[in-house]
């Protein structure tokens, strides 16, 4: 992978994890339901961004590496959901739910949507080369 698709990988990576933090924030009812840091979603706009020029500058050979590469990590991410929820309910209020339950669960949202999405996208070709490498899909909790 080139320079460019590799930064472009770790920036989806922190845009994730920047997302999954800022939601968190939000839902603990830090200040009434708002981020302690006011900037984060310029912050995480500004990254976005970021991503969509590093995205433009790469080739469609490049993009779709990208694009099954993040896909296949999402995939392994998503196949430690048993042990990472055990004992999990959605039902959980959250006022009682630790910062750590909290952060797995929102992390494991994200990460089924991020795939969801990126897995819409991809051509059958894609397709084929993403199922090649990780196999059909776990069922996965929540």
């Amino acid at each position: 992978m080139t320079p460019a698709a590799l930064q472009l990988l770790q920036l989806l990576q922190q845009l994730s994890q920047a997302r999954i933090r800022f939601s968190c924030s939000q839902l603990s009812g830090v200040a009434g339901g708002r981020s302690k840091e006011p900037e984060v979603p310029a912050r995480i706009s500004a990254r976005e961004r970021l991503a969509m020029r590093l995205f433009a500058v790469l080739d469609d050979k490049e993009r779709s590496e990208v694009m099954l590469a993040r896909a296949q990590f999402l995939q392994l991410l998503l196949q430690s959901a048993p042990q990472r929820l055990q004992g999990w309910s959605d039902q959980d209020p959250l006022d009682r739910m630790p910062p750590s339950r909290l952060f797995e669960w929102i992390s494991h949202d994200f990460e089924r949507l991020e795939l969801a999405q990126i897995e819409a996208q991809m051509t059958a070709g894609e397709a084929a080369r993403y199922l090649g490498r990780v196999g059909p899909a776990p069922s996965s909790p929540g």
